[in-house]
C-alpha cells in the first residue's frame, strides 16, 4: 500500500472554518449593530433554521430535535417571528440575494406556519419570487399540495436527501423512510416542476458495494435532477452508524467518471451541478450571512456566531428552549471573532474546497499580502494542488482529498478549542 493509500480522505467534514465547536462564550454579548452597520450595501445571504425532525438518523449530527409536538413548533415560530422583527430593522441595509430554508425538516411545517415563514422573510426584503430560494426537505414531507405552495411562492430548488436506493443499506443508516416514500416523494417533486433539483447520497456505507452505489446514483439520475451531492459517510460524536473507508474512494471515482461523463461540472468533493455555466458562482470566504433560529450560523465580517453547538437530544432541546425564552437577539452570545490571520485562512480553505480555487491576485487585493506559498508547497509536490496562471486549485487527485488537505490549514489555535470542545 502506497503512501497515499495510507492517508484517510473523510477525516472530517470541512465545509466550514471556523468550526462551531471552536466557538465559545462571548464575555460580554457582542451587539451586533456595529457589524451590521460596517456592512451597510453588502450582499447577503439569509438563512431560516428549523431544528425539527419527525425522526433522527443514525448518521446525522446536524442541529435538530425529534419532536412532532405542534405546541413546540408553534412557540419555535413565534420566536423566530420577535427574532425577525428585531433582526430585520438593523439589516435594512444589506442587499438580501439568496434566502434558504433548512433544518431538521422544514416541510414538518404546515402550509400555514410554511406561510408565516414566508411572511417573515418580506421584514427582509426577501420574496422567493425575486430572490433565489432554497428548501431542503425529506421523503415524508412532499405532499403535492405543499410542493405546490412552493412553487407558487417562487422557491427555485428544493434539496432532499435520499442517501441510498437500497432498503438494507437505508436500513443501516437508521434511516425511517421506505423506499415507497422515496419514490412517491420523487414523482411529485418532478411533477412539481421546481428549476432546480437537489438530490443527496451517501458511499461508505457499511456492506455498501461500488455496485451497490452506482444502482443508487442510476436510480436517482432517472429522476433527473441537476444537482447532487454526494457525500463519504463520516462516524461522528453523537451518532448511531458504522462506516467503511475501504471501498469509499473507489466509490468516488466510479460516481465521479458517470456523473462527469453525462455533463455534471464539479464544483467540489460532493456537489456535482448540471447547468449552462457556473460563472456566476463567485469566491467565497467573507460572505455575508445572516440566521434566524436556534441553530442558525451568522456571517458579519469577522464575527462569526451561532447557539452553542450540541448533538445530544437533550442538549438541542435544552437549546431550543433557551432560544424559545429569548428576548434580546441583537447581540451575539456564543460565537468567535476572527483575527486577520483566521480570515486569511478561511479565505483559502472556502475556496481551495472550490473548484474555481484561491485568486492570488483578489486574496492580495483584501489582505495586502501575498500568501505564504509554502502553505501549498505540500500538496504541490503530491500533487494535489496545481497553480495555473494566478489561480490554485485542487488537482483532480487533489478534490478527492479535499477534507484531509483542508484539515491542515486550520490555525493551532482553532485546533486547540475544537480537541478541547465538550460536546453537550
Amino acid at each position: 500500500m502506497n503512501e497515499q493509500q495510507q492517508i484517510s480522505r473523510y477525516v472530517s467534514y470541512m465545509y466550514s472554518y471556523p468550526h462551531k465547536t471552536a466557538y465559545r462564550t462571548l464575555t460580554p454579548p457582542v451587539s451586533l449593530s456595529p457589524y451590521l452597520e460596517r456592512l451597510e450595501g453588502r450582499e447577503a445571504s439569509l438563512y431560516f433554521h428549523i431544528p425539527f425532525c419527525a425522526h433522527k438518523c443514525g448518521y446525522c449530527n446536524l442541529f435538530s430535535q425529534q419532536c412532532c409536538d405542534a405546541e413546540r413548533i408553534s412557540l419555535y415560530l413565534h420566536t423566530m417571528r420577535r427574532q425577525g422583527e428585531q433582526l430585520s430593522v438593523a439589516a435594512q441595509a444589506l442587499k438580501f440575494t439568496s434566502f434558504a430554508v433548512g433544518g431538521g425538516t422544514p416541510l414538518i411545517l404546515d402550509e400555514g406556519q410554511l406561510e408565516e415563514l414566508f411572511c417573515l422573510a418580506e421584514l427582509f426584503g426577501v420574496h422567493p419570487s425575486r430572490v433565489f430560494t432554497s428548501v431542503e426537505t425529506s421523503p415524508e414531507y412532499t405532499q403535492k399540495s405543499v410542493l405546490r405552495q412552493l412553487r407558487a411562492r417562487g422557491v427555485e430548488r428544493l434539496s432532499m436527501g435520499v442517501q441510498s436506493f437500497n432498503e438494507t443499506e437505508l436500513k443501516k443508516l437508521k434511516r425511517r423512510p421506505g423506499l415507497g416514500t422515496v419514490v412517491g416523494a420523487l414523482e411529485n417533486i418532478v411533477e412539481a416542476g421546481f428549476p432546480q433539483f437537489n438530490l443527496d447520497l451517501i458511499y461508505g456505507i457499511e456492506g455498501q458495494t461500488v455496485e451497490s452505489f452506482m444502482r443508487s446514483l442510476n436510480t436517482a439520475l432517472t429522476y433527473r435532477p441537476n444537482e447532487l451531492f454526494i457525500y463519504p459517510l463520516y462516524v461522528r460524536p453523537g451518532t448511531r452508524v458504522r462506516s467503511t473507508d475501504d471501498i469509499g474512494y473507489a466509490i468516488y471515482k466510479s460516481a465521479r467518471e458517470l456523473l462527469v461523463g453525462q455533463g455534471f461540472v464539479q464544483t467540489s468533493m460532493r456537489r456535482f451541478v448540471r447547468r449552462e455555466t457556473t460563472e456566476t458562482e463567485f469566491s467565497c470566504g467573507d460572505e455575508v450571512m445572516l440566521s434566524c433560529g436556534a441553530g442558525g450560523r451568522s456571517y458579519l465580517g469577522n464575527l462569526h456566531y451561532a447557539t452553542p453547538y450540541a448533538v445530544r437530544q437533550q442538549a438541542i432541546a435544552d437549546e431550543i428552549d433557551h432560544y424559545i425564552r429569548t428576548t434580546d437577539f441583537m447581540t451575539a452570545a456564543n460565537g468567535f471573532l476572527l483575527s486577520t490571520e483566521e480570515m486569511q485562512i478561511r479565505f483559502i480553505i472556502k475556496n481551495l474546497m472550490y473548484h474555481r480555487g484561491v485568486d492570488l491576485a483578489e486574496y492580495e487585493k483584501r489582505f495586502g499580502e501575498k500568501p505564504d506559498r509554502n502553505l501549498f508547497r505540500e500538496f504541490t509536490d503530491r500533487g494535489w494542488i496545481e497553480e495555473t496562471g494566478r489561480i490554485v486549485r485542487l488537482t483532480e487527485e487533489g478534490m478527492a482529498y479535499s477534507d484531509y488537505i483542508g484539515q491542515a490549514f486550520i490555525s493551532p489555535a482553532v485546533r486547540k478549542l475544537m480537541s478541547e470542545y465538550v460536546y453537550p
